[in-house]
């Protein structure tokens, strides 16, 4: 919902307002896929034991779950690659995302080859790959979006600060998940650490101040949500 207000301040030559809505569009996407990376990495085991029980996928689950601990940070620029390549697109450059596509697709299938292929690596190479294609992807084009639009976004509001929290919540789900699984079953305790990582999470957004009224107000019934927050003291 941020991408047409990028294209109007682009269109309107409004600089103040392109900054502020590359900004929320980063900001937002980064809030969400930096705890989602992070907390998939952080219960990767836990979390396919959850789904697949069966004591005879146990080994299945054991290397899957090495593979989703990488798959969990690379899903961090898999998730900011899109955004990313819209703003791109909504600034005037639709060339641009084609060709980091292109790019990282074959940066990609050489990382991929040559990994796998390695023995003591084997499987682990493709999510390697991956991350590798979409790390490409997202920091070659937020060098372009800046260098396009001429302008540098604050990368402590919207980089730093939700890492911060997301780190936070990333130690809360693990040491949770420990806790938990001494007194009960491992699909509860899963469970149980997921809703602690989640609150853990929202509680350090706010105090390390990682979201901003301009944000809340982008999300659905963001007006009321903003309203309520501001009755709380909390912008």
């Amino acid at each position: 919902s941020a991408l047409p207000s990028v294209t109007a301040a682009w269109a309107s030559k409004d600089k103040a307002k392109l900054k502020q809505s590359l900004e929320a569009v980063l900001r937002i996407t980064l809030v969400v896929t930096i705890p989602s990376g992070i907390g998939l990495s952080v219960l990767s085991e836990p979390i396919l034991g959850l789904i697949y029980s069966s004591p005879n996928v146990s080994n299945e689950v054991e290397i899957a779950s090495k593979v989703l601990t990488t798959m969990g940070i690379a899903i961090i620029f898999v998730g900011t690659a899109t955004p990313i390549c819209s703003m791109l697109q909504a600034v005037g450059r639709v060339d641009l995302p084609v060709k980091l596509m292109a790019i990282g697709v074959a940066v990609k299938i050489i990382t991929n080859y040559v990994l796998v292929g390695i023995p003591e690596i084997n499987i682990q190479g493709a999510p390697i790959g991956t991350f590798v294609c979409y790390l490409f992807i997202s920091v070659v084009g937020v060098f372009f979006l800046c260098r396009h639009t001429k302008i540098v976004p604050n990368f402590m509001s919207i980089l730093v600060k939700p890492l911060l929290a997301s780190l936070v919540c990333g130690v809360g789900a693990f040491v949770s998940y420990h806790l938990f699984n001494y007194f009960m079953s491992g699909k509860i305790a899963t469970i149980l650490a997921v809703i602690v990582a989640i609150i853990v999470y929202i509680f350090c957004l706010f105090i390390f101040k990682a979201i901003q009224k301009e944000d809340v107000l982008q999300m659905p019934k963001g007006k009321k949500i903003a309203r309520f927050l501001e009755r709380k003291g909390v912008f």
